[in-house]
């Protein structure tokens, strides 16, 4: 997970200790620094002697200790200190370092509790990371435990690949599963949508998930309308202990993430946690 000493990162391992929780898995605290060199060191106007450098590091490792000191004693915690040209950058090369299932950041300082802005490091990995991102909204606190998933899968090709993601992630968890169709009801569409063929969908995303999940826990689906995705989105009852989980735009490269666009007007009202998943992965070991 991205940690910074700031909310923002607090909030990231808030989320991190839930995942780790939920998949019984190890919470890697990974701090990224940039690279020693005069350029950097010249923007923020400090000195590029090794002492300096010696007391940024000391100051990191100690932020990650503050980052660890969050983390309570039923998760295991390690800390990590990166150098890269970028956070994005340090935080993929961390994933790839340590086989990672997963990258953790927080949302934006700047929007609303409990909801999602995403910043620049946060957009990055949205557009690049070949690691499922998961995203933390803004004071966002850990449950005792994560009590269900939501999915919300759509009818175009592709959703098989999402659905083959979430049963490697569930399986042998105890948690419910719901599954999601959101559906954006315009009187000026010209080819109004019919919710009983979403429902129909839905139907058979049950059946495929159903003869390949070994997950312990109920499974529902819903469909959800609304003039606009966010209002189908806010039309969803949502539990404080749930997460929800999407897949990648078809614009995005194999074993990639693209965010496309209706997941990104989810986030302007999803008020739980988002895991977002690339293309062409299954989403497979728990960290």
């Amino acid at each position: 997970m991205a940690y910074e000493a700031t909310e923002r990162g607090n909030d990231t391992v808030e989320l991190g200790v839930a995942l780790a929780r939920l998949t019984r898995s190890e919470l890697r605290l990974c701090l990224v620094l940039p690279h020693h060199s005069s350029t950097v060191t010249a923007r923020v106007g400090a000195s590029t002697s090794p002492d300096y450098q010696a007391l940024l590091e000391e100051q990191a490792l100690e932020w990650l200790e503050q980052g660890k000191a969050l983390v309570p004693d039923d998760v295991v915690a390690t800390t990590h200190l990166f150098y890269a040209d970028s956070t994005t950058e340090g935080l993929l090369q961390a994933a790839r370092a340590f086989d990672s299932d997963r990258i953790v950041v927080g949302a934006s300082r700047r929007g609303l509790m409990n909801r999602f802005t995403i910043g620049s490091v946060a957009n990055a990995l949205l557009h690049a990371s070949p690691a499922p991102v998961a995203l933390a909204p803004r004071g966002y606190k850990a449950p005792a435990q994560l009590t269900r998933i939501t999915c919300a899968i759509g009818t175009r090709p592709g959703w098989k690949t999402l659905l083959d993601s979430l049963v490697a992630f569930s399986a042998d968890l105890t948690v419910d599963l719901r599954f999601v169709t959101l559906v954006e009801v315009d009187a000026g569409r010209r080819h109004p949508v019919d919710e009983s063929e979403s429902q129909a969908h839905l139907d058979g995303v049950l059946e495929y998930f159903q003869s390949r999940s070994k997950a312990r826990g109920t499974i529902t689906t819903e469909v959800a309308s609304g003039h606009t995705v966010e209002a189908a989105v806010e039309a969803l009852d949502w539990q404080p202990s749930e997460i929800a989980f999407v897949g990648s735009s078809r614009l995005a490269q194999p074993t990639t993430i693209f965010l496309g666009i209706t997941a990104h007007r989810m986030l302007h009202a999803l008020p739980v946690p988002l895991i977002v998943v690339p293309t062409g992965t299954d989403a497979r070991k728990p960290h």
